[in-house]
């Protein structure tokens, strides 16, 4: 009988605990599953602290791809353009924060292509001219990352592969004479620049 009390006590102790115990207990254990189906449990802005600090589980040992899915789908967030703005979007600091963590751990994944979801846009349109600076500054990440691990070749034929992007979206795009600066034969020379800097 006192087996029994016992259990039915401890059964009502873990019915009352709150969502964050649990998901704070899941994660000291490093019961990450477990963790992902608490945090659909979890509201406001413990959401985000406990979706980033998942987001940190899942990076620490190496899982990018449920980092992302955390990212993706079981927290809300803003676009890659809209993380500048704040005051506007509550989901602004956590998206820029955790988008910045995730775009680092493909650079050292070597998942180049997909770096490019996880970089600020300075417009909502990926394909704007506007964005040019922003696809700059991606190439330049990759190229400078490859560079540093040696894979001189493999930066070579990302940078002739990947600055098609200009020709398309600026120097072909009805507003791409606003953006002189970042024409095709421009960026092209600065690309080669940052290249020929990095082999020397």
């Amino acid at each position: 009988m006192r087996k029994l009390l016992f259990l039915c006590l401890v059964v009502l102790f873990l019915s009352c605990e709150s969502a964050t115990d649990k998901m704070e207990a899941a994660l000291s254990y490093g019961e990450l599953s477990n963790a992902e189906t608490l945090l659909s449990d979890i509201s406001g802005s413990e959401k985000y602290r406990y979706g980033s600090r998942l987001i940190d589980e899942y990076l620490a040992i190496g899982n990018v791809d449920k980092a992302i899915y955390v990212f993706n789908y079981l927290t809300p967030h803003c676009s890659m353009y809209e993380i500048k703005y704040s005051n506007l979007y509550s989901t602004a600091t956590y998206t820029q924060e955790n988008a910045k963590k995730i775009y680092n751990a493909l650079l050292d994944e070597e998942r180049y292509d997909e770096c490019w979801n996880f970089h600020p846009l300075s417009y909502e349109t990926e394909s704007y001219p506007g964005n040019a600076p922003d696809y700059f500054s991606y190439m330049s990440d990759v190229i400078v990352h490859m560079c540093a691990r040696g894979q001189y070749d493999e930066a070579r034929r990302f940078m002739m592969q990947k600055r098609v992007w200009f020709l398309n979206n600026v120097d072909n795009n009805e507003w791409g004479h606003e953006y002189k600066e970042c024409s095709y034969s421009v960026v092209c020379d600065k690309l080669e620049n940052v290249y020929n800097s990095l082999i020397e």
